[in-house]
């Protein structure tokens, strides 16, 4: 769910319950989703795709 948008509340998640914090690929992998997300958006914005 995090790679089609819920990256946002897969985050909000580990950080406030500490829902997997100590599994390496939430804790790098959602962040690199957010990133991803953020640069594909900015991206569409800027070619006026969206």
């Amino acid at each position: 769910m995090a790679v089609i948008g819920g990256s946002i509340g897969a985050w909000a998640g580990m950080r406030l319950w500490h829902h997997k914090t100590m599994h390496k690929k939430f804790k790098y992998g959602i962040p690199a989703i957010i990133i991803m997300q953020v640069a594909l958006m900015v991206y569409l914005h800027t070619n006026k795709i969206v």
